[in-house]
C-alpha cells in the first residue's frame, strides 16, 4: 500500500498531504473563499498592541483596517495560486460566464480582490492601453447591512452571542494556555487570565505590527509560536460554537448546493465561484463542511470546495482544498464521517444541517430594516 493511501485511512482529524488525490478525476467546479491580504489594526483592537503609539503612527499612511503594501503583494501571489490551480476552469482573459467573484463591501477586501484579479488575468495579446499592464475585472458585493458574509455584525442572534462568548471563561482553554495568558497579562497590563477568547484578537494585532515592522519584544517573540496556538483553539470560541456556525456560514453552504448542482446537471453556470472576505469567513466554512478546523486563517488564507468527477465512474465527489497562505503547499481536508474524496450526495448529508437559505438567515437571525451595522468591528 503506497504511502498516499495509508494517509487516506487516517481519521478525519487529520491533514492529508497526498499530491496525487486528484489522479483520476476531473475538476467540475471550485467555490473559493479566502482572507484578505496583510493589513493595518482595526481601530477598535489597536489598545493590544505592545506599543499602541507607534503602531498608531506606522498605520497612519493607510488607515485602520487597509490592506498595505505587504497585502497588495500577498493578495497578488493569492491570485497567482488562483490562476496556477484553477487554470482549466478559466481563459486566459477574463469571461463573465467562467468565474463569479463578490467581496464583502470592506475596503481591504475589495482590494484583496483587485490585486489577486490582477494575477488571475494578466495582460495578454492586444491590450487596452499600451502603457498599464492591467486589465480591469470586475467583482460584485452587497452592502454590509445585507451580507450574510457579516453575521457578526447584522445577524442580532448572532451578534448577542458573540459578545457574550468573548467574556466566557472557558475553564478547559483557560487551564491549558494559562502560562500564555499570564504572561499576556504581565506584558499588556490587561487581565485576561479568565477571557481565552480574547488571545484571537490581540494575536491579530501582534500579526498585523509585525507585518508593519514593529517588533513585540523579547519576552513575546519568545513565546509567539505558542501565542499562535492559543490563537488557533480560541476562535472557535467565539466562531467555532456549533449552535451558531450555520448563521456564519450556512448560506455559503446552501449556494455551494445550489451551484454544484447546476454544474453537474449541465446547466451553464460559472465554475469558479470566488468570495473575497475576512478570517472569520475561512474558518466558518470549515466548521459547517465539518473539516478539521485550521485555526485562525493567516492573511489570504483559502478554503475552496472543489467539486471533482471520478472519471472512470462518472460519481461527483467533493474535495476540501486548504492554502494556509500563498507559497505554501494546498492541504487536502476530511469531511467528518466520509471519505477524502466525498461523494457529493454523502457530502450533503453529512452538512446539510448547517445549511440556510437567505431568507431562513434573515429569519432566524431576527433581521430588521432598522438595523444598525458598525463595520468598524470586521476582521
Amino acid at each position: 500500500m503506497s504511502r498516499c493511501n495509508v494517509l487516506m485511512l487516517l481519521v478525519w482529524t487529520r491533514v492529508v498531504l497526498c499530491s496525487d488525490v486528484t489522479n483520476g478525476t476531473e475538476l467540475v467546479m471550485s467555490f473559493l473563499v479566502h482572507r484578505h491580504g496583510d493589513r493595518t489594526p482595526l481601530e477598535s483592537t489597536i489598545s493590544f498592541s505592545t506599543d499602541p503609539e507607534t503602531l498608531e503612527e506606522l498605520s497612519s499612511q493607510y488607515g485602520y483596517g487597509q490592506l498595505t503594501i505587504a497585502g497588495k503583494k500577498r493578495s497578488y501571489e493569492l491570485g497567482k495560486f488562483i490562476r496556477r490551480r484553477y487554470y482549466e476552469l478559466l481563459s486566459p482573459k477574463y469571461n463573465r460566464s467562467e468565474i463569479y467573484i463578490r467581496s464583502t463591501d470592506v475596503t481591504r477586501s475589495k482590494m484583496t480582490i483587485l490585486t489577486a484579479l490582477a494575477a488571475i488575468y494578466p495582460p495578454i495579446g492586444e491590450r487596452w492601453h499600451t502603457e498599464i499592464a492591467w486589465e480591469p475585472v470586475p467583482y460584485t458585493t452587497v452592502p454590509v447591512k445585507y451580507d450574510f458574509n457579516t453575521a457578526m455584525v447584522n445577524c442580532p442572534k448572532f451578534m448577542t452571542a458573540y459578545y457574550a462568548l468573548y467574556t466566557s471563561s472557558a475553564p478547559e482553554v483557560t487551564a491549558r494556555f494559562s502560562g500564555v495568558l499570564n504572561i499576556l497579562t504581565s506584558e499588556l497590563g490587561i487581565n485576561i487570565t479568565n477571557l481565552p477568547a480574547l488571545v484571537y484578537p490581540i494575536y491579530d494585532v501582534f500579526v498585523s505590527q509585525l507585518s508593519l515592522g514593529l517588533e513585540l519584544g523579547p519576552k513575546l517573540d519568545a513565546i509567539l509560536d505558542d501565542i499562535g496556538d492559543a490563537a488557533d483553539e480560541c476562535i472557535g470560541l467565539t466562531f467555532g460554537v456549533n449552535e451558531y456556525i450555520h448563521l456564519q456560514a450556512g448560506v455559503l453552504l446552501e449556494e455551494f448546493y445550489t451551484y454544484a448542482e447546476l454544474a453537474m446537471s449541465g446547466e451553464d453556470t460559472p465554475k469558479l465561484r470566488i468570495y473575497s472576505a475576512h478570517d472569520f469567513n475561512v474558518y466558518s466554512l470549515e466548521a459547517v463542511t465539518k473539516v478539521n478546523r485550521q485555526g485562525v486563517p493567516k492573511y489570504a488564507a483559502a478554503y475552496a470546495l472543489e467539486l471533482r468527477k471520478i472519471t472512470s465512474t462518472g460519481d461527483y465527489v467533493v474535495l476540501p482544498v486548504y492554502l494556509p497562505s500563498p507559497g505554501e503547499d494546498v492541504v487536502y481536508l476530511q469531511v467528518e464521517g466520509c471519505d477524502l474524496l466525498c461523494e457529493y450526495d454523502r457530502f450533503v448529508e453529512l452538512t446539510e444541517g448547517n445549511a440556510l437559505d437567505i431568507s431562513l438567515w434573515r429569519d432566524e437571525c431576527g433581521f430588521s430594516e432598522d438595523l444598525e451595522v458598525d463595520e468598524a468591528s470586521i476582521g
